[in-house]
């Protein structure tokens, strides 16, 4: 507005100097020229103006949405960083609570496997001691074995020493013998008994023992043998009934021929045969007994590898592993060339 007041007056003050100058027709000309640059100033003041205020108007409203933007950015940032130290706290008691579980787990881990080494420290223990106290038993009952057998011997030849001497005696008494007026009674080792009847007269009687008296003690009485049924029928009896599946019948039979003691041969084999029947039956334990007998009392014959290893086979039957290993190992150690020593390192790896 100053400005166009000043323009204003410059005119005015030439106005003067121009009219004197030119026409009216120039005058009016510059006072058109004038108007229009002063209407042309005026349009460029105004849409000037408009168009800054609306430019500024424009600022202002981006700065506030930048303004807003930029606190909205910034309470997500705030809200993301709340979070992420919520997150990091969560992280730290999931990583102390893992660190927890895991010390705990392997405190536990570790008394269980303590535990279960205890265990088996005392299971060892009680196989060992158990394994101990079945040699011992086995050994006790050889033992015990062998000495009734031995007792059953001396009771035989006890026996047979008094049946000879009872044959000496009858055979004297019958040789010293008078004849009296009664019956006349001989007797001889047979142990059979002869009656004689009175004779007509007392000299003939008297003549006639006075002849057997003097014969008698030349010809002395001996005892009569009794056929008895050769043992090796019983054997064979015994293994038809075997065969048969008739155990309990065959281990009798079986068990007269281990007394034979002038067939060696036949005792060892039916001793290994009674130790057969009682596998059979399940009776493990007295076979194992039974098999000790061989082993302990004949460790050169063949049947002492054979009962070795049944041995062994009856111990896995009774669930004993760690005994049927160590006999196992003995057989293949003792009978290292035998099939038996064989068959024992199958089972041996098997188990």
């Amino acid at each position: 507005m100053k400005k166009r007041y000043f323009t204003s007056l410059v005119i005015l003050c030439l106005l003067p100097l121009m009219s004197s100058c030119a026409s009216n027709q120039d005058v009016q000309t510059l006072n058109y020229h004038v108007r229009s640059i002063n209407k042309k100033l005026d349009d460029m003041k105004l849409n000037t103006v408009d168009q800054l205020q609306q430019r500024q108007a424009d600022s202002s409203g981006l700065v506030e949405q930048i303004q807003n933007d930029l606190l909205a950015l910034k309470s997500k940032l705030e809200e993301n960083a709340h979070m992420n130290r919520m997150l990091q706290e969560q992280n730290k008691e999931l990583q102390l609570a893992v660190h927890n579980l895991q010390t705990q787990q392997e405190e536990k881990m570790n008394s269980t496997i303590a535990e279960l080494n205890s265990k088996i420290t005392r299971q060892n223990e009680t196989l060992t001691a158990i394994q101990q106290a079945r040699v011992q038993d086995a050994e006790r009952r050889s033992k015990t074995a062998a000495a009734a057998a031995a007792v059953a011997m001396q009771k035989a030849q006890a026996a047979k020493a008094a049946r000879v001497s009872a044959a000496s005696k009858a055979g004297s008494l019958a040789a010293t013998t008078t004849t009296t007026a009664s019956d006349i009674v001989r007797i001889h080792a047979s142990s059979q008994k002869t009656v004689f009847k009175r004779a007509a007269s007392t000299k003939a009687t008297t003549t006639k023992s006075s002849s057997t008296a003097r014969s008698t003690p030349k010809n002395t009485p001996t005892p009569v043998p009794t056929t008895a049924k050769p043992v090796e029928d019983h054997f064979s009896a015994a293994q038809q009934k075997y065969r048969n599946g008739d155990f309990r019948a065959a281990y009798t039979l079986f068990e007269k021929n281990a007394s034979n003691r002038s067939n060696k041969d036949l005792s060892i084999n039916s001793r290994y045969m009674m130790g057969e029947c009682l596998y059979k039956q399940g009776e493990y334990d007295q076979a194992i007994i039974q098999y000790q007998q061989i082993i302990s009392n004949y460790p050169g014959n063949p049947q002492a590898a054979k009962a070795l290893l049944r041995q062994g086979e009856s111990f896995e039957q009774l669930s004993d592993n760690e005994t049927a290993k160590i006999i196992y190992k003995k057989l293949s150690r003792a009978y290292s060339n035998s099939s038996e020593a064989v068959t024992a390192k199958e089972r041996l790896s098997a188990l």
